[in-house]
């Protein structure tokens, strides 16, 4: 398979401008007249015409479907904390099967503990969840700005009159 090569920045610049600007521009020391008026219309309906093979070769595509998938039960552990080195505001979790949530531990603040007893917590969470689910371990961890805990009486909670 050939590598296609890049189209030049010029080229795609000038491309943005009209046939007379361009020659205004460029004259005699780039302008091509056997190259320019094909190669600007390619660079200003590229996006258009890929669009539209793409949309062509994903509908000439078979969709195959399998029936019996195994049924997933999995975890999402959501830590609400800031960017940086700043310290976990919060721990919650989510217990999924497939794609339907089917349990979750409501969030509770960790601003109050010291690190070794955030990990604690979240290995208890883990026991939990083997005990309940068969969960070894989380599938994901989400991160999510302090300011979107959802604990009602949370200071950081934004105050709406």
């Amino acid at each position: 398979m050939s590598e296609s090569r890049k189209i030049p920045d010029k080229c795609i610049r000038c491309a943005a401008l009209s046939a007379l600007q361009a020659k205004t521009l460029h004259g005699d020391t780039c302008w091509d007249y056997t190259v320019c008026p094909s190669r600007r219309s390619y660079v200003r309906h590229r996006d258009r015409r890929n669009s539209q093979r793409s949309r062509k070769r994903s509908a000439e595509l078979k969709t195959l479907t399998v029936n019996s998938l195994p049924s997933i039960t999995y975890a999402i552990l959501i830590l609400y904390r800031g960017l940086g080195d700043s310290p976990v505001h919060g721990i919650a979790v989510e217990v999924w099967q497939d794609q339907e949530k089917i349990a979750q531990v409501p969030p509770i603040h960790c601003f109050q503990m010291v690190p070794s007893q955030v990990h604690r917590y979240v290995q208890k969470l883990l026991e939990l969840l083997g005990k309940h689910y068969g969960i070894k371990k989380f599938v994901s961890l989400v991160h999510l700005d302090p300011h979107l805990c959802p604990i009602q009486d949370c200071f950081l909670r934004l105050k709406v009159n």
